[in-house]
């Protein structure tokens, strides 16, 4: 006990100097009560045993017993430290490297049950080790879960794949959240709608999934990609009267102005082809509106991201048109937001260019 509180006296002091105090508490707190000092008298009982003739095989094995065990508890405490650290200096980021943690508390129990048989027998550990070669492929068959488990943990830590943070979304195992934990056998995630759900990690790279990480960390911008279907018969030819009312209409004052010098002195296009070919349509201007529109927005990405307008061909439900954007608010409430004030704005507007939005008859 008095050795006990000097090292731990000796550590305190320590971590107070150091300028990472959070670290350093992380690990003087894992390695508490210091255990790992009852090593000093194992050893020396282990070492001094063969001096006794009648029970030195007995004081070896208590001694040794007691040395494994106590430097199994240490390593999976430092260990544990390790992942508490490597979180805290990760931050917001998250991580995807503690199943590594979780292999290497693993080894070193199989380390440790590979000591304590070695010292039970009274062998020697390589001795030991070489007549296990037989059981290896049964042990392969009966852990093969964990083996997966152990490949899949590095390959999610080597590439990044999944880190502790990102919201991902797993259809077959109902997960639809942020992940909490990654783990050797299992991640875990907090759904959106507070429910937890447990992914075996060797089967999360089985299925499909979809990590929603890159878009909030990296691009940091979250797409708008939206089909509005058009009334084909409020698609027409822009006459005088029309033009002359979106000439007030701000961003295409420019647009309608050379339109309607171009139709001159006629009312409208008419049956002129060549007149007709020269005038834009309801639908062209609203596309060209809508297209400047977005550009204009603050809360749009359009310097690194792109705004894409874009018309599809003709089907029974109308014609289509696509709205692609990128909101600069990843978070589904920003997001939600900004949408729907930009498809307000586009619903307010549909009716000044005469044109209708298609919307099939509801049967009584």
């Amino acid at each position: 006990p008095y050795l006990q509180r000097l090292i731990g006296t000796v550590l305190l002091r320590l971590t107070i100097r150091r300028a990472d105090t959070v670290v350093d508490d992380l690990i003087v707190d894992a390695l508490r009560p210091y255990r790992f000092v009852y090593a000093i008298p194992a050893t020396l009982a282990y070492l001094l045993a063969d001096w006794l003739s009648t029970y030195g095989y007995e004081a070896r094995l208590v001694s040794g017993l007691a040395l494994v065990f106590i430097a199994t508890e240490t390593g999976i405490k430092v260990l544990s430290a390790a992942a508490a650290v490597i979180r805290h200096r990760a931050g917001e980021k998250g991580v995807s490297s503690t199943g590594f943690i979780d292999l290497l508390k693993i080894l070193v129990v199989l380390v440790a049950i590979a000591f304590a048989a070695a010292i039970t027998i009274d062998t020697d550990l390589l001795t030991l080790l070489g007549g296990l070669g037989a059981a290896t492929a049964v042990a392969g068959f009966i852990f093969k879960d964990t083996l997966h488990s152990i490949f899949a943990s590095m390959k999610i830590a080597s590439w990044g794949l999944i880190r502790e943070g990102d919201w991902i979304y797993v259809p077959s195992f109902n997960a639809d959240g942020p992940v909490e934990h990654i783990g050797l056998y299992d991640i875990k995630v907090r759904n959106w709608d507070l429910t937890t759900s447990l992914i075996p990690t060797h089967k999360v790279l089985e299925v499909a999934n979809t990590n929603f990480a890159s878009m909030q960390r990296d691009a940091r911008a979250r797409r708008i990609q939206e089909t509005f279907m058009f009334d084909v018969t409020s698609v027409r030819l822009c006459d005088r009267q029309l033009l002359d009312r979106l000439k007030a209409v701000p961003l295409i004052e420019d647009l309608v102005a050379a339109k309607i010098e171009t139709l001159g002195d006629h009312d409208g296009p008419g049956h002129d082809p060549e007149l007709a070919t020269q005038v834009a349509t309801n639908f062209e201007l609203f596309s060209v509106y809508l297209d400047r529109y977005l550009r204009t927005r603050k809360d749009l990405n359009t310097k690194q991201r792109f705004v894409l307008i874009r018309t599809l061909a003709p089907n029974q439900h109308g014609i289509p048109l696509d709205i692609f954007a990128f909101v600069r608010e990843t978070d589904l409430i920003g997001f939600s937001n900004v949408q729907t004030k930009i498809f307000n704005h586009m619903l307010s507007m549909i009716g000044i260019f005469d044109l209708r939005l298609h919307q099939a008859a509801m049967e009584r």
